[in-house]
């Protein structure tokens, strides 16, 4: 198993993502040059992308929660920088340190290497959600604001 440390994009593993097949999943973006040998040392090197965003250089990290047989593989271990358990949503931003173990595959005549999803350890939590992009107000800052010029909606 290995450990890389990065951004964290996308971040659904707390709770898995559902759009398609069940999912736990994690964009881990801003690689340093000892994550990405790490992670091309593992086989993992081809799946490193960049899409000139803000992630820069980043790489995608899954695992299944069902598995072909029925049953679920073991959910993502998710701690604090304490290593207690962490159970809030990640927001994008947050910096991280991710345990994956990367394993060989073979399909229909294809084959490749795979990086399984483990641990996530949140060493600096942004929260999730729109609450972002505000800015902190403080009460002196609300003499500033016209409310008065605003106008009033038929429900207000």
């Amino acid at each position: 198993m290995s450990i890389i440390q990065g951004t964290a994009y996308w971040a659904s593993v707390t709770q898995p993502n559902t759009t398609y097949e069940p999912t736990w999943t994690i964009d881990v973006g801003n690689l340093s040059a000892k994550a990405k040998k790490i992670l091309k040392a593992d086989g993992l090197g081809d799946q490193i992308k960049n899409k000139g965003d803000e992630k820069g250089d980043f790489i995608s990290i899954k695992q299944k929660v069902n598995k072909r047989d029925g049953s679920t593989f073991e959910p993502p271990k998710v701690v604090d920088g304490m290593k207690r358990p962490f159970t809030s949503l990640i927001g994008n931003g947050s910096e991280v340190a991710v345990k994956y173990s990367a394993r060989e595959w073979e399909y229909n005549g294809k084959s490749g290497v795979k990086a399984d999803l483990k641990a996530v350890q949140v060493i600096n939590h942004i929260p999730y959600g729109d609450t972002e992009d505000f800015d902190i107000v403080g009460d002196d800052d609300l003499d500033d604001i016209p409310f008065d010029e605003v106008p009033m909606t038929a429900a207000g």
